[in-house]
């Protein structure tokens, strides 16, 4: 089934982005885990009745094995999210360790802040997230992420964007990932808008194109930070740009004339 042409779609009124190479680049430095790891030695060495690991091994016995079930869990059961509470408790456990819920928790947050400090969002990047909410369209973020919902938001914040978005949907507070229609049709219901009058902006095209094209929202492919190849046997964007401003003259030229600066109503 062929999707319909621009002359067939309702305006837009509402721009939706995914958040890991598409805001920022996820990419962060090798000795960043190094670091936070000897900090959570300490307080294993605290707290715990067996050896602990040098930080460096504690790095690859759990900050790696995290990683790697996250990767075998997209491999084998792509849709369904990953607790990461639960992640950290198995990896400790199968150390010998018995942690306490709130020892678990903090190994996630301080693990997560110190690779967080290393994420940000380009100048220009930003520029044109506040033309597009100036302009009056909805604005939301779908991330697929096992990482904890309320430190994404609090780095959206800190990072210059968190403050632009009507709302956002993060797979590990609904248990499903992109490409599920659930999660899309979950922020679109939050910003009342049909899938019609979206478009999803993202650098997957399986998880972000495809998912959008799913439920009949338009899609731009950014290559900002990683660049998949458009094929014949791909998912087709709407779109391809490689840097994100590049959206802005696209998506307000399918925009309703009364949200978009400089056209009369």
């Amino acid at each position: 089934m062929s999707l319909p042409t621009d002359e067939e779609r309702s305006v837009l009124r509402a721009v939706i982005f995914d958040y890991g190479h598409t805001l920022v680049d996820f990419t962060v430095p090798e000795d960043a885990l190094h670091g936070v790891y000897g900090e959570i030695r300490t307080r294993l060495v605290a707290e715990a009745s067996v050896e602990v690991p040098e930080a460096a091994d504690l790095v690859e016995l759990v900050a790696r094995q995290v990683t790697r079930r996250v990767d075998e869990s997209y491999a084998h059961d792509r849709l369904v999210e990953l607790d990461i509470l639960h992640l950290f408790t198995a990896a400790l456990t199968g150390l010998g360790f018995a942690p306490s819920p709130d020892t678990v928790r903090w190994i996630a947050e301080t693990e997560h802040h110190a690779l967080a400090r290393h994420l940000h969002v380009p100048p220009d990047s930003l520029t044109a997230l506040r033309d597009l909410r100036s302009a009056g369209l909805r604005m939301g973020v779908i991330s697929n992420a096992h990482l904890l919902p309320y430190m994404m938001r609090r780095d959206w914040d800190a990072l210059g964007f968190g403050q632009l978005l009507d709302d956002s949907v993060i797979s590990s507070e609904v248990g499903i990932r992109k490409p599920h229609p659930d999660i899309f049709l979950d922020l679109l219901g939050r910003l009342g808008v049909d899938a019609s009058e979206a478009v999803f902006v993202g650098d997957r095209l399986l998880d972000d194109v495809g998912g959008a094209h799913g439920i009949g929202m338009r899609a731009i492919l950014t290559r900002q930070f990683r660049a998949e190849e458009v094929g014949p046997e791909t998912a087709q964007p709407d779109f391809v740009v490689d840097r994100l401003p590049n959206i802005v003259p696209w998506v307000f030229e399918r925009a309703s004339e009364a949200t978009v600066p400089g056209k009369s109503r």
